[in-house]
């Protein structure tokens, strides 16, 4: 009676295993290293699912098959969306686990010298920065990119460096725009793009909008206003020139700034700072606001001078009776 059981119990125990997507199977997707562009990563998805299970992958709406993915990025996207999809042919059930790629793209476009800015009728250089990759033959065929589109050169605009530098005689209004340079990798069989860069040559406006006053332990607001587009053209950050502000309550998101002060009789200084770093550009502006302590409700100096008010009144009738 006990051997049945035993062998029960280890067919049950069998099945049970072999079942074991239907029940729901735990999986992985691991990998080394940071994810670059221009770099080969290789991702291996696991999983508790057995045996002859059939692994794919679906990412940038393509499909491969394989347990193990090797992938380079092309610089086009920050993150991407990676998923392993695990097939059982046993009991015809699938199960999937997704991750979110972040890549680091080390391939940029630059103003050279750094501190040079565009300006019209002048000369300026934009540099293929960092344009290195995992190719063992090392990228070829540099190509420049305005607005999206490879660009055509003119008697204005020149490829210096082996196509690194990317040279305007004399800046026009038409040269503004975006730009990307790309470089082929041929053992690898991709392109990798570089970010973008955008030439303007429209200086931006900023400005901090909020209360000149604010009063001890009430919540005041500030904001940041800036003429270029938060988070595509530039990016926000806020310093205290003079001190941190100090209150009950401080917080910072985007261009958006809350604080309750704590201390009356002081001056608080915040500056907003709008810059592009791969750009070169930069814009700020600064506001000072002062700290007061709570004021008394309208009511309470109306009823101070009326009682005032009858103080001396009862006083000159006490003197007159005297």
């Amino acid at each position: 009676m006990i051997s049945i059981k035993i062998n029960l119990y280890c067919v049950l125990l069998l099945v049970a295993l072999m079942g074991a997507p239907a029940l729901g199977t735990t999986m992985q997707i691991s990998w080394t290293g940071v994810v670059k562009a221009g770099f080969s990563t290789t991702f291996t998805c696991s999983s508790s699912c057995f045996p002859k299970c059939i692994y794919s992958w679906s990412f940038r709406g393509r499909t491969v098959n394989g347990s193990s993915l090797t992938w380079t990025p092309d610089g086009l996207d920050d993150t991407v969306t990676l998923q392993c999809i695990v097939f059982s042919p046993d009991t015809e059930t699938s199960t999937s686990t997704t991750t979110i790629i972040q890549i680091r793209n080390p391939m940029s476009v630059r103003n050279n010298p750094p501190e040079t800015l565009p300006s019209l009728n002048q000369s300026f250089n934009l540099l293929c920065y960092d344009a290195v990759s995992g190719d063992p033959q090392g990228p070829a065929r540099l190509v420049w990119y305005k607005d999206g589109k490879k660009m055509t050169l003119g008697e204005n605009v020149h490829l210096l460096q082996n196509n690194l530098t990317l040279r305007f005689d004399s800046l026009k209004l038409s040269d503004a725009g975006f730009y990307q340079c790309g470089s082929d990798l041929p053992t690898l069989q991709t392109n990798v793009f570089s970010s973008v860069y955008q030439l303007s040559f429209d200086p931006w406006n900023v400005s901090v909008s909020g209360p000149d006053v604010v009063f001890e332990g009430r919540p005041s607001e500030f904001t940041c206003l800036t003429s270029c587009t938060l988070n595509v053209d530039c990016a926000v950050r806020w310093t205290f020139r003079g001190g941190f502000p100090v209150g009950t309550y401080f917080s910072v998101h985007s261009n958006k700034l809350k604080w309750t002060p704590s201390i009356p009789g002081t001056f608080q200084n915040f500056t907003c700072v709008a810059e592009n770093v791969a750009a070169g550009r930069s814009a700020e502006a600064t506001k000072m606001t002062e700290v007061k302590g709570i004021p008394l409700s309208g009511s309470q100096p109306v009823q101070l001078n009326g009682l005032l008010e009858l103080l001396l009144f009862m006083g000159i009738w006490s003197v007159l009776y005297l």
